[in-house]
């Protein structure tokens, strides 16, 4: 039985096909969520928000991993290899985050067996390294079409994928000052820095004269208007215009929430203001 998406060799058909590997973790994530968040000694005082936040990242990472994105993206086509790749780094990672409540974050960063984990990855520097590196070398050809090739292999990319969307968002939405310690504009600074590492896969793919993974080469087309070249360039396209996207919105929400405090925000009372002067 195929229990994870991964290469296997067959010419693709549109007929459903049951991966129960990932049904398995979503489900190993949900009954976390349940008993760690919404039965945890400080559930959320707004549950249907949390769980929403909860279910959108669920969605997400269900959207990447089962079919047909998943196993489009695992032997077929390298832009959905792309696509679950942004599903899974860029936009499941923020939406769990924010469907745990601040009190069990500060919990979790101070006094949680992960305590140790969460501050030091809530450092800029590390959360950003950690994202980075990743996104780097799980688009080397030899590293793709070496774990493609397994179950195991694929999953492992699948995690490393979300942990890095972690790595990402943490040290912007984790609580403070607990473990965020930067202000907000280097809050915006900082993701407009995250949209730098992109650059070089994304050209990588976009401006290589023949394919570079041979997963996707040697891959029966779906598309037979699209060749293995021409997928790979819309992979590099995908992964630059739409993988920023998340980031913008991030550096948008924080810019326009500063600057509305800032207009709300009576100014200072200086001393001897409203004095009445006495000749």
């Amino acid at each position: 039985m195929t229990w994870w998406c991964s290469a296997t060799g067959e010419p693709w058909t549109w007929a459903w096909k049951a991966y129960p590997g990932v049904w398995l973790f979503l489900a190993v994530l949900a009954l976390a969520y349940w008993r760690g968040v919404l039965r945890g000694p400080e559930a959320p005082a707004r549950p249907a928000a949390s769980i929403a936040w909860f279910t959108a990242g669920l969605l997400a990472i269900w959207l990447a991993l089962d079919w047909p994105i998943g196993a489009l993206g695992a032997y077929y086509l390298a832009s959905f290899h792309t696509i679950s790749y942004l599903l899974l780094a860029m936009v499941a990672p923020p939406c769990l985050i924010l469907a745990i409540p601040v009190a069990q974050q500060r919990r979790l960063a101070t006094t949680g067996r992960w305590a140790r984990l969460l501050q030091a990855f809530g450092r800029p520097w590390a959360g950003f390294a950690l994202y980075a590196v990743i996104l780097t070398l799980t688009h080397f050809p030899v590293i793709v079409d070496g774990a493609m090739a397994t179950q195991l292999g694929a999953f492992a990319i699948d995690l490393a994928w979300i942990l890095s969307g972690f790595g990402l968002w943490w040290p912007v939405m984790g609580p403070s000052p607990e473990v965020v310690r930067i202000r907000r504009p280097l809050k915006m600074a900082y993701l407009f820095l995250a949209t730098l590492p992109t650059i070089g896969p994304s050209a990588f793919l976009t401006f290589a004269e023949y394919p570079l993974y041979a997963t996707y080469e040697l891959a029966p087309r779906i598309f037979r208007i699209m060749t293995a070249l021409e997928d790979q360039k819309v992979s590099g396209l995908v992964m630059k215009i739409i993988g920023d996207l998340p980031l913008w919105f991030g550096f948008g929400v924080i810019f326009f929430r500063w600057a509305r405090e800032e207009t709300t925000t009576p100014p200072p009372v200086h001393p001897g203001a409203g004095r009445v002067a006495v000749s």
